[in-house]
This record gives structure tokens, sequence and C-alpha cells, in this order.
């Protein structure tokens, strides 16, 4: 089976788009697929960290103003039909799907902004809000399934291969840092000047950062000074970090469904409008703790609320406990995967 993702990362939108295609296209290649990527050449791309993962990327232009646009010049970069297009991309829709079908069979669209009209036969979003079924009914085409929820959370394999997330150290002062590969506002920074002002006996942090960070050779030369900090960059063992830590401050989106999985305790702020109604639901739930949004955020406060939730362990544990609950550990990746056999061997009678 051959399969295109079509996703972008930059510093702007970030690295999350390409790196929850990459973990479906390595679950998917484990059953037989060739999964290639076509990729806008923007400004913190990763086509590199594609490649180096043993897939094709087929450049798109810096610039594409519309659907159409898009759709254009990602055909004239295909010299062969594919069993599925995955499209992750917020500007890309309908009509981007509807030129794309002359060469690609079968549509997944994933997407959490339910805002415009798609043409998909599978329709993924992960996260957990209170309407989500209603969210897409006026949307979708009438033969497309929805895969709805945390049950569909794309993680990498790695997250399913711990036997103990449960067994944390309670007794730990290790904090974990993470705010998506770019964190544009430079999140991380005010974490870790907030971590310092600590000055907790035995605390420690991990420092978690993507390849395309612009702010990625100041943070090395911080974190370099300050002894009880280690910096991790385009990291591939985040559920050992995720394992390890006591309390995780970072952002929203699919490391909430990390965080879950793992039963780690976080105090989360939202970087971007989409995240803020998935993770105010979490939190009204008890999985997580909303700061608030990205430009309320000092390291004044940080510090504050570090101190104050390392020092309540009884409710760091109920957090870890509900965020437990949220994502069932034999389901995420293999059950997308599967949905996407089924639905192309059901159509088509083979692979």
């Amino acid at each position: 089976m051959k399969v295109l993702f079509r996703t972008d990362a930059s510093v702007t939108l970030g690295s999350g788009h390409v790196m929850r295609c990459l973990t479906l296209a390595h679950a998917l290649r484990k059953q037989g697929a060739q999964c290639d990527f076509a990729c806008r050449l923007t400004s913190g791309h990763l086509a590199e960290v594609i490649r180096s993962q043993g897939f094709s990327v087929l450049p798109l232009p810096d610039v594409l103003t519309s659907q159409i646009a898009d759709a254009t010049a990602t055909l004239a970069q295909l010299t062969q039909d594919y069993a599925l297009l995955v499209l992750d991309h917020y500007a890309l829709a309908a009509d981007y799907c509807r030129m794309l079908r002359t060469r690609c069979r079968y549509i997944l669209q994933i997407d959490d902004l339910a805002n415009r009209s798609y043409d998909c036969d599978l329709l993924l979003d992960q996260n957990l809000v209170a309407n989500a079924e209603q969210r897409y009914s006026t949307w979708l085409p009438t033969h497309c399934k929805a895969l709805l929820g945390p049950r569909y959370a794309l993680l990498r394999e790695e997250f399913y291969q711990s036997t103990a997330p449960r067994d944390r150290n309670v007794n730990s002062n290790r904090i974990l840092i993470g705010f998506g590969g770019s964190d544009e506002q430079n999140l991380t920074a005010l974490a870790i000047e907030a971590v310092d002002k600590l000055k907790l006996r035995g605390i420690s942090a991990d420092i978690v950062i993507g390849a395309n960070n612009p702010w990625h050779a100041d943070i090395k030369q911080l974190t370099a000074s300050l002894p009880n900090m280690t910096l991790h960059v385009q990291c591939n063992y985040m559920a050992k970090l995720m394992h390890q830590a006591r309390l995780m401050l970072g952002g929203g989106g699919a490391s909430h469904w990390e965080r879950c999985i793992s039963a780690l305790p976080g105090l989360v702020v939202t970087v971007a409008e989409n995240q803020q109604a998935t993770t105010a639901y979490l939190d009204h739930l008890g999985a997580c703790v909303w700061l608030g949004q990205a430009a309320e955020m000092s390291a004044e406060f940080f510090a504050e609320q570090l101190c104050y939730y390392l020092s309540q362990p009884t409710l760091l544990d109920d957090i870890g406990q509900s965020a437990a609950g949220i994502v069932p550990a034999d389901a995420g990746t293999p059950l997308v995967a599967e949905q996407i056999y089924t639905m192309i061997r059901g159509l088509n009678g083979n692979n």
C-alpha cells in the first residue's frame, strides 16, 4: 500500500502535525506500507527529520496562496498513484482533497477545528471535548467515518512499551519541561528561569525542545550553566522522560495524550487557540492543571505554581490517576492503523 502524507512544520506552525504523521507512518510501514511526505519548505520545516527516519519528502514551495494552488503543486510532484492520502493541515480541506482524488483513492484527514467542509473517507480528531460528535455533523460527507477522542490518539510506539508507567517515584523532584517543537514564545526560557528560582533541594529538570526551536542556541547556553538541568533536542525517548518525572510543565496539544498514558501530572499552558477547549475540559476532569495562555505567563508565576504543586504529593497523585484514565493503553496508533487497513481491504478486497 502506498500512502502520501501532506503536512507542514514551521516556526509558526510548530512541529506537532509532522510528528504525529511520522508516528502513523511508522505504524503503517511496519505493516508493509510505502509512505511519502509532501511538505512546504518553510522556515523551520522538518524535511531532514522526516528523511532521517527513512521517508521520502516531496518538496513544495514556501508560499502557496490557496487550496487549489497547494493541490496543483502537490500533484506536480507525484509520479505514482497512492491508495491513501493522509492530510494533516488546517489550511487544507475539501477543495484540496477533491483535486488529490485523481491520484489518491482514499483520504484520511486529521483535524481538530471542525470549521470547514471536508472531503474524506476517515476523519481523525484525537481531542477530548464535550460535544465531539456534534462538532463535525454538518461538515463531513455522509460516507465518512469519524474517529473521535483520545482512543485514537497518535502516540509513538515507545508509549506502549513501558510496563509500569504508574510506578513513579512520588518522592522525586524531577520536572519535565516541554513546550512543543518550536516554542515560538520561548516559554522554555521562562520555565528554566523558574526552576532555577526554586532552589529546592534535590530538584532537577529535563528540558525538551525540537530541532526547529528558534531559541536553541540560547537555551543550550543557559542550561549548560545549570548543573541540575539536562537539555534534550528532538528526542525519541519522551516516554522514558515522562515516566521519570514527578510533574510536567508544558504546552497543550498532542503532549496531553503522552502525559495521560504515562499518568504524569501536567501544568499546561495553551500556546494556540485550538488547544484551549481540550485543555479546559481536561482541567475540568482533574487530568491536568490549566495555567492559562502563553501571553499571561512569567518566570515568577511558573515558580509559584511549581513550588505549590511539588509540595502537594497527594494532589499530584490524584491528577496523575485522573490523567491515566483518559487514554486506553490498548488503543491509539494501532487502532487507527487497523481502521485504515479495514477500510482499504473492505472496499478494495485486498491490500
